[in-house]
């Protein structure tokens, strides 16, 4: 598992896989907050693909990204049930 974490060429699909889920689901988001959990999917693929580039050069740095990265991906679950919540209501 470590192995595929530390994966350029795994971060670089789930980067792709992410902008794929944006372009193929924008029009099903009628309000600009149906984007927050969109955004915080990008976020964590993007510190933790810089966090693979750099790894090597600052250890440091290496981990405030990870841990940047592992927020995101908290508060993006956040934001999806969130959203879930307040489609719920609206409708």
């Amino acid at each position: 598992m470590a192995k595929i974490l530390k994966s350029k060429a795994a971060v670089w699909g789930a980067l792709v896989l992410v902008l794929l889920v944006i372009i193929l689901t924008f029009q099903l988001r009628p309000a600009w907050w149906a984007f927050i959990d969109e955004f915080f999917m990008f976020m964590t693929v993007f510190c933790h693909l810089v966090a693979v580039y750099i790894e090597k050069f600052s250890n440091s740095a290496f981990k405030k990204l990870q841990m940047a990265a592992f927020i995101s991906a908290v508060l993006m679950i956040l934001s999806f049930v969130g959203e879930y919540i307040a489609y719920q209501v609206i409708n």
